[in-house]
């Protein structure tokens, strides 16, 4: 990592088995934010967490529950595991998209854009982070 950059303090969690298998992903602003959902498992936070810059985060939690980061570990693949995690985020959305775009009536019809009705997404993990949002902790 050359220079900071506001991508080291998004947070990305997934309660999947493992980084390669992702299952659920929250995103998160910042550590502040990612709090509240990470609390919940304080006993032994085992969740695949990585920075939005690609670092694997070790969380732990002090003796009253609050979840700190207690090692940012650089990882060559890390920008890959996340960037993998955000495009299938982006695909299940993109697919909720058109199926709510092609329904003829009704509340929730949204309209896609001429890229994204060709399937295109971003490119790039800002790009990504933009299109699935971020996760709100309440």
């Amino acid at each position: 990592m050359t220079s900071p950059t506001w991508l080291e303090d998004i947070i990305l969690v997934s309660d999947g088995p493992d980084e390669t298998c992702p299952g659920d992903v929250a995103v998160f602003r910042n550590l502040t934010d990612a709090r509240a959902y990470l609390e919940h498992w304080s006993e032994g936070i085992d969740n695949a967490v990585f920075s939005g810059t690609g670092q694997r985060l070790i969380m732990a939690a002090d003796e009253s529950g609050n979840v700190s980061i207690q090692a940012r570990i650089d990882r060559a693949d890390g920008e890959a595991i996340i960037k993998a995690w955000l495009t299938r985020m982006a695909e299940a959305i993109l697919e909720a998209r058109r199926y709510r775009a092609a329904k003829r009536w009704g509340w929730g019809r949204v309209n896609l854009g001429e890229l994204e009705a060709q399937g295109v997404l971003p490119a790039t993990v800002e790009g990504l982070i933009a299109y699935v949002g971020f996760t709100t902790s309440r």
